[in-house]
């Protein structure tokens, strides 16, 4: 049984509620006179000013004392005023002060908080009183306070000369702090001076003062910190502050002190504008007290495959903003710019690391950084809006290279500022048969530093598409299309291979081609609790196209779309798609039904037209293969994979799944392999030993190079009120061990 504390009471407003309440009261205390000797009581509302609350007292035994005013209430005793209910065997309650005395198992309940105890002075209206021999009990936090003489010294705010803490239920919790001096605020903090930490009944901590949040909502204060070692910082803590700035806005700041390189500072912000708008950014900023000044006893503060690092100011900007714009236009900036090379090697983990970082902007933007190890970081503006058949896209990208900025060397690094796109889906031209599409763009492209080949300039091009789908017989689909391209540039200082310096350039190309398809289908039955029915797809498709050759060696190149290569390819290629339907009866009993694509597997391969007439003896491409697999929840697979028929090999493999069941096992592995180039793989696995003991472990290893990048395991004990985790992990040569213990409701104690 728990008592609550917290309630707000509805007052009383209209008048006549006053010669009611006077007709009740007089019935009541002729009630009472009636049961004097022990009889059962009947229930009683008590209400002398319609301004305040109504209580109402039920017991077996209920009576009124005239000389002190109080009603006296045994057995049973239930008082309820509100949401405040009040349960004891023994129970003084002062109408006109709203005072009262309970004892033997006494329970006061009022909002989700609640106290149990042996005996309780308190004023129901105030909420303010002593408690004997008592337990505190806060539901949001699964959090207890045990006390031999409790004050309540407000509706939210409890003190102890001595007593306990803990998140453990029972009369033997796992943990506990006792302390003195115990002053505790719901929705705010509690502190203890002289406190011990138990496990069970042994002292395994001491500490002469303790602070602790007992908040149920979302508040400024301290957040739990990290604390570790290594040979490059040396010992580190890393301090995280919360602040609540508003409803819609809010901010964390960080300081983290390494003993070895300096205090480095850093900001996370977070705002949300409306249901679409919203935004975070994080700001680093380190005076680094170790350079590399080229001799060996400076080398671990600077990477082998970075330059040489010589600044001392380091940083890291990186933001995500959503925004919605008027007539329908949305649009999302991304920002990343970091002071060196090194920085996001160094700084991988930790609060505001890269690891970190990303995962945040995956789970809020669902966009992504790139790697830490990319020395060319991408910044970007996006315009966008959709119609039925149409989009436009404004773009605006600038790739930051580190080691050209850094290093002083010319900076060719291509940008597109702007770039506009101009898109209509494919879709039919009135009544008539004939589909189109329509690609249009224009980028203007930038480089701080100009080559002779490498040039500034503009370049606009647009591709309309003609479609003229029809059916052959009552099986067959074929659909031939025509498309024509044109392309024009102007650049700024380009001489072409014949010494022309022309800065307007075009070109004009067309292409053809044909598809042939048909699609077999059957429905099962599988009588399997996943699915109710299951469709299978199979769709084998013939597709044709050309390209004819057009000379470009003398058009600028900025990206792929400027050399488009001749093309006369004949592509085979086999699609299945399994698709599961579920159903279920609504509370009106009527059926609703759900589909999910569990699975598709595309297998193609192309025959080159060309190579047979340049005599090329392998006009075959690879046997390519795509899929997804998800029949559930519990497996997820996705796998791509090039065979050549001529070497009898993968060219490329990369496969990823994850398998987990509904015990908390989990799998995931990253397999990727590009021959001659490439070969690396991560996996990651969780398994549930028993209830509360569970074991993981991870692996990341550059399997060309035979070097492991990185390797994790541990274990994790999970109690009701508390968890331990034993972490080791191996990465760039340097071997950490860790031990968290999270004592629930207090945070993590731990070193590594």
């Amino acid at each position: 049984m728990v008592c609550l504390l917290r309630q707000k009471f509805p007052p009383f407003f209209r008048e006549p509620a006053c010669i009611i309440l006077l007709i009740f009261n007089c019935l009541l205390i002729f009630t009472c006179l009636l049961f004097v000797n022990g009889r059962t009581a009947t229930a009683a509302d008590i209400k002398e000013n319609p301004e305040e609350i109504s209580w109402h007292i039920s017991a077996l035994t209920v009576t009124f004392d005239n000389i002190r005013n109080l009603y006296i209430a045994e057995d049973e005793v239930v008082i309820i005023g509100g949401k405040t209910r009040l349960e004891a065997d023994y129970v003084e309650f002062s109408n006109q002060t709203k005072d009262a005395f309970a004892q033997g198992n006494v329970v006061l309940i009022s909002g989700k908080d609640s106290i149990a105890c042996d005996a309780m002075h308190i004023n129901l209206t105030t909420e303010l009183g002593t408690i004997n021999k008592g337990t505190i009990f806060i539901q949001e936090n699964n959090f207890y306070i045990h006390g031999e003489n409790i004050r309540k010294t407000g509706k939210f705010s409890y003190s102890a000369d001595t007593g306990s803490i803990t998140s453990c239920p029972g009369d033997s919790p796992d943990w506990k702090i006792t302390g003195r001096n115990i002053k505790v605020t719901v929705e705010g903090y509690g502190t203890a001076s002289h406190t011990v930490l138990w496990a069970k009944k042994m002292p395994a901590a001491y500490s002469p003062f303790l602070i602790f949040p007992v908040q149920t909502k979302r508040q400024s204060g301290l957040l739990v910190p990290k604390i570790s070692s290594s040979d490059r910082k040396g010992m580190e803590i890393e301090q995280p502050l919360f602040l609540a700035l508003s409803r819609n806005v809010d901010a964390t700041l960080y300081a983290d002190y390494m003993s070895e390189r300096g205090t480095k500072i850093g900001a996370e912000f977070r705002y949300i504008l409306d249901d679409t708008s919203k935004g975070t950014l994080f700001l680093d900023a380190l005076e680094d007290e170790r350079t590399d000044d080229g001799t060996d006893n400076t080398a671990d503060y600077s990477f082998s495959t970075t330059p040489q690092r010589t600044n001392t100011d380091r940083f890291w900007f990186r933001m995500k903003h959503n925004q919605e714009l008027a007539n329908g236009f949305t649009a999302k900036l991304d920002i990343d710019f970091v002071s060196d090379e090194d920085y996001l090697l160094e700084f991988r983990d930790g609060f505001t690391g890269h690891t970190a970082t990303t995962k945040i902007f995956e789970n809020q933007f669902g966009r992504s950084l790139d790697e830490y190890d990319d020395t060319i970081r991408k910044s970007s503006l996006n315009v966008n809006k959709s119609w039925s058949f149409y989009t436009l896209n404004l773009d605006a990208l600038w790739y930051d290279n580190i080691t050209a900025r850094r290093t002083d060397i010319d900076d060719t690094t291509l940008q597109t500022l702007p770039g506009v796109e101009f898109n209509v889906s494919k879709h039919g031209i009135g009544s008539s048969s004939v589909y189109y599409s329509l690609d249009t763009e224009f980028r203007s492209f930038y480089r701080q530093d100009t080559t002779a080949v490498r040039v500034n300039g503009q370049r606009a091009d647009i591709y309309p598409k003609l479609y003229l789908p029809m059916t052959l017989g009552r099986y067959f689909n074929f659909e031939p299309w025509v498309g024509v391209r044109q392309t024009l540039w102007y650049t700024d200082n380009f001489t072409d291979i014949n010494g022309d310096s022309d800065s307007l350039r075009t070109r004009l190309m067309a292409d053809v081609g044909a598809q042939l398809s048909t699609k077999f289908m059957k429905i099962y039955s599988p009588g399997l609790g996943f699915a109710d029915k299951i469709k299978h797809e199979i769709l084998p498709q013939l597709e044709y196209a050309f390209i004819p050759k057009v000379t470009q060696d003398d058009l600028p190149s900025f990206d792929s779309l400027d050399r488009i290569e001749e093309q006369h390819l004949v592509t085979w290629s086999l699609t299945q798609n399994f698709i599961s339907r579920t159903s279920k009866l609504t509370s009106t009993g009527e059926k609703t039904f759900t589909y999910r694509d569990m699975a598709w597997v595309k297998i193609f391969q192309s025959y080159d037209i060309k190579k047979v007439a340049d005599n090329d003896p392998r006009p075959f491409s690879d046997i390519s293969m795509e899929t997804e697999f998800a029949v559930s929840n519990c497996l997820i697979l996705d796998m791509d994979m090039d065979w050549s028929p001529y070497d009898n090999q993968f060219n490329a493999f990369n496969i990823g799944n994850t398998l987990e069941d509904n015990r908390g096992d989990r799998l995931k592995v990253e397999y990727r392999y590009a021959r001659d180039l490439s070969e690396s793989l991560y996996s990651h696995v969780d398994i549930r030993l028993t209830d509360e003991l569970s074991t993981y472990g991870s692996i990341e290893k550059n399997l060309k190079d035979d070097k492991m990048v990185e390797t994790q395991v541990g274990f994790v004990l999970t109690k009701a009120c508390w968890t331990f985790n034993l972490h080791f992990s191996e990465s760039s040569g340097e071997n950490s061990i860790a031990f968290l213990i999270n004592l629930h409701g207090i945070g993590e104690l731990g070193t590594k």
